[in-house]
């Protein structure tokens, strides 16, 4: 969609995306592993969050389920 920001991705970044979309809430593209259900985490951190124009970034680590 037209309203996605690809301007933090890297350079190397691939031509295939996949788009994460949390509800109606919110969708940004990842370039990360995904897990098909939830119950395949184990533990996660958030790492750091920032606001700025207007946008909330959380960034977080995961931990696989052991």
């Amino acid at each position: 969609p037209a309203s996605i920001d690809l301007s933090k991705l890297p350079a190397d970044a691939s031509d295939t995306l996949r788009l994460v979309y949390v509800g109606d809430y919110d969708v940004c593209p990842c370039l990360g592993a995904h897990v098909e259900h939830t119950s395949e985490i184990g533990s996660f951190r958030i790492s750091s969050t920032s606001y700025a124009e207007g946008n909330f970034r959380i960034v977080f680590r995961v931990a696989p389920q052991s």
